[in-house]
């Protein structure tokens, strides 16, 4: 517009009057005409503008994040432990059976030199052909009983060695105790009307599930040493013989009744001398720590009257990582004669492992909002979760990760 003006300035100074009257006028009309443009648009940025404000906002639903934070108690956790029997064994404490004739006698047989507490039978020169001898002693008529000439000898021992053993497994049981459990939770709520929100929601909880038992007996043993003293009796026939009265000695060529050299029979008479016992038994000790770590992630929904009060539920997936330390522990004890317990033997095992077990839950919960950031509340929970199976020195456990969970805490809200 100045650029057009100038022009014409430039023009009236070079043209004759009569010209110049032309041009003015139509510079005039120019002018009008742009004013008129003018006024237009001004007129059509009202319109818009009113337009514009006509249009309503677009209206958007109303998320916010809510992390919150508490502690619970769990109701988890029940152990089975079905333990073996131990590997460890009785040893031999008394050695073996044995036998020791009185010195002496020599052997039951043969025409053989026998020496006794009340005499002798020796073979004499007429041995050899008649299997008879006149040299011998005996020192009491009691020793003539009927057709016999009974001699006898002391000094013999006998050991009876006697074991019994028996071994069986057992097992032990902790039931489910209340565990202490921190939780944490992160939420994200979208508003959908009529006082509901409903989204995703993430939690983690950390519970410590122990149980242990010791003094489990699955062996029990004995064994028992019994110590006789032993007399042997030798019995001579005398069938018809007439022997002297007693005291007698004979000799090798003595005229007397030639008595066998052999003794018809032997017999041995025990007379128990002492007895020693000993008695073993196994002492198992077994534990398990576990220190679950529980991560749930799921859905839920809450609703808020017009007041403060609110209530919600929600379900979802869990996944449990169970890090997990078994030990189990074997003693041999021995008590001989009733004396005091003694170990003799001992073995340790010990197993560890980190399990992933998968789950799900159901949850329930009613609060209070104190103000628009901050609230509290109460809820309860029902996980249903896979058991952690597995063993340790031959054990095998079970423990049962499904139950109840009771909790308080406070969330915030952004």
């Amino acid at each position: 517009m100045n650029l057009k003006f100038r022009f014409a300035s430039f023009a009236l100074s070079v043209l004759p009057v009569a010209a110049g009257e032309d041009v003015i006028s139509s510079a005039k009309s120019g002018l009008d005409s742009a004013k008129s443009g003018l006024d237009s648009a001004k007129s059509g940025l009202d319109s818009a503008k009113g337009v514009i404000e006509q249009i309503p906002p677009a209206s958007g639903s109303k998320t916010r994040w809510a992390f919150g934070g508490g502690i619970s108690w769990r109701k988890i956790g029940a152990i089975d432990f079905n333990t073996k029997a131990t590997g460890l064994t009785a040893p031999g404490v008394f050695g073996n059976n044995s036998f020791t004739q009185p010195a002496g006698i020599g052997a039951d047989t043969g025409a053989i030199a026998r020496t006794y507490d009340n005499g002798f039978v020796n073979p004499g020169p007429r041995t050899p052909a008649t299997g008879r001898t006149s040299d011998y002693e005996y020192q009491s008529q009691e020793q003539l009983q009927g057709n016999n000439l009974v001699m006898s000898a002391t000094g013999g021992e006998r050991r009876v060695i006697e074991q019994t053993a028996a071994s069986s497994p057992t097992g032990w049981s902790e039931g489910d105790d209340w565990e202490i459990s921190p939780y944490l939770s992160l939420s994200r709520l979208t508003d959908i009307g009529n006082g509901w929100s409903v989204g995703p929601s993430f939690n983690f909880s950390f519970t410590d599930i122990g149980g242990s038992r010791g003094r489990l007996n699955t062996l029990n043993a004995n064994e028992r040493r019994n110590i006789f003293d032993v007399r042997a009796i030798d019995r001579f026939d005398s069938t018809g013989l007439i022997l002297p009265n007693a005291p007698y000695t004979g000799s090798p060529g003595a005229i007397a009744p030639l008595l066998p050299a052999e003794p018809a029979g032997r017999t041995f008479e025990d007379t128990l001398r002492s007895t020693d016992t000993a008695l073993f038994s196994d002492s198992i000790n077994e534990s398990l720590d576990i220190n679950l770590f529980g991560f749930s992630l799921g859905a839920s929904a809450v609703y808020q009257t017009d007041g403060r009060f609110f209530a919600g539920v929600g379900t979802g997936l869990v996944l449990n990582i169970a890090d997990w330390d078994a030990s189990r522990s074997d003693q041999l004890i021995q008590i001989t004669n009733g004396g005091a317990p003694m170990q003799i033997n001992s073995a340790g095992f010990r197993n560890s492992g980190t399990n992933v077990l998968f789950g799900y839950y159901l949850q329930g919960s009613m609060g209070y909002q104190i103000n628009d950031s901050w609230s509290v509340e109460a809820n309860a929970r029902y996980d249903l979760n896979k058991s952690l199976h597995d063993s340790v020195g031959g054990s095998d456990f079970d423990v049962d990760l499904t139950g109840l969970t009771l909790g308080i805490g406070a969330n915030y809200s952004f």
